[in-house]
């Protein structure tokens, strides 16, 4: 299937959907390693000897707090890509659309907090080589 080639219009126009999704992942990934953390001391905790069911209870409610984080994010990025729109910073929430300059297929570029797509660079030459549209 042929990726969606946006104009700067088009992709301005999803940027509600786009930027609910990209601040949902933003939101999340930073507690990704806390909350694997988490699951790992809880499962220390209900092995140990005489480990009671308030244990068992912290490692469940633990793993499905990860899971369902972890499925938050994988429903995003889902989104995302069926949208045809990449993720390339899942911090700083950078994502690009595939678009045409010039006869030429581009990325127009966006990171979450910019109000509009204004920004554009070549295929490969990432964030360092934005330039305004």
């Amino acid at each position: 299937m042929t990726p969606r080639l946006y104009t700067v219009e088009d992709a301005n126009q999803a940027l509600p959907e786009v930027r609910q999704l990209v601040g949902r992942i933003v939101e999340i990934m930073p507690t990704l390693p806390e909350m694997h953390e988490a699951v790992r001391i809880a499962e220390l905790k209900s092995k140990r000897a005489g480990a009671g069911e308030s244990e068992e209870e912290r490692l469940a409610q633990s793993v499905a707090s990860l899971r369902s984080a972890e499925m938050a994010v994988a429903v995003a990025l889902r989104s995302l890509e069926a949208m045809d729109v990449t993720l390339k910073d899942a911090t700083t929430g950078l994502v690009d659309f595939l678009g045409e300059r010039d006869g030429e297929v581009v990325e127009l570029c966006w990171r979450l907090g910019e109000e509009r797509v204004a920004s554009w660079h070549r295929i490969g030459d990432g964030y360092p080589g934005r330039q305004p549209l």
